[in-house]
């Protein structure tokens, strides 16, 4: 058995509707940007209301 049985099965490349029409890989690099964007969001600080 080579690599020509799982690239029959599992194709990199083809578009999957249940990821939103985007391939294995670019859905995993969009996730990946994603969570970057959502890290980078929660290290903002927030300010604290002091009630006047």
């Amino acid at each position: 058995m080579g690599n020509g049985v799982i690239d029959g099965f599992y194709n990199s490349r083809r578009l999957q509707e249940r990821l939103g029409l985007l391939s294995p890989i670019e859905f995993e690099e969009k996730h990946c940007a994603d969570q970057a964007t959502v890290e980078q969001a929660n290290l903002i600080p927030r300010q604290t209301l002091v009630p006047s």
